[in-house]
């Protein structure tokens, strides 16, 4: 009797081979999705956080699709040798409380549109977390905008407290039709937490 088990490949150390994970759980999601909860995991494989191949901006991916698709975090770095920026990640409270919800659920793929994804996870008490991916791997940092819902959430109408995880800002409180800006590096991710107001 197992309670998680791998899917798809073997991540390798390189941004290639996680974003191909990445998509393999988006176009299979309607599969995988349903077999996830409390006492049964997807595993997409191992987290590559301060290894070599990926930036720090990369590695802010895999941490907040991890925690999107409520996989399981082991560390595969050296932890005598891991970085400052990347312990300062991986003991982000609520990263870790986004992947720990007791709920279970696996978070979807909502959109991919103009080099962006957006992933979206139920939490408990009607709280959400909210990926958005810049999949382009040149240029600035590219402009995204989108509402409460527009997202698909709607629970509270009096609104959302927002916070940026890995920026660990509060971004304020948003009614349900106002607009959500924000800026996405190349390769990079924007976690979105939010807390109704109900």
């Amino acid at each position: 009797i197992c309670n998680f088990w791998r899917n798809y490949a073997d991540i390798e150390d390189a941004w290639n081979s996680l974003f191909h994970i990445i998509e393999w759980y988006g176009d299979n999601q309607d599969i995988l999705q349903p077999a996830s909860g409390p006492g049964r995991w997807n595993d997409p494989d191992m987290l590559i956080v301060s290894d070599f191949g990926l930036s720090h901006e990369q590695s802010k991916v895999q941490a907040a699709l991890w925690a999107i698709l409520a996989a399981p975090f082991f560390i595969s770095c050296n932890l005598r040798n891991i970085s400052e920026e990347a312990k300062d990640m991986l003991q982000n409270p609520l990263l870790i409380y986004i992947n720990q919800d007791l709920r279970g659920v696996q978070g979807r793929l909502l959109a991919r549109k103009q080099n962006f994804e957006v992933w979206k996870r139920p939490l408990v008490n009607g709280q959400y977390a909210v990926a958005v991916l810049n999949n382009r791997t040149d240029g600035a940092p590219r402009s995204f905008a989108t509402t409460p819902s527009l997202l698909g959430i709607s629970g509270c109408r009096a609104g959302y407290r927002l916070y940026d995880v890995l920026g660990k800002l509060s971004m304020g409180i948003y009614a349900l039709n106002d607009t959500i800006s924000a800026k996405v590096t190349p390769t990079g991710v924007l976690l979105l937490f939010l807390n109704p107001l109900c």
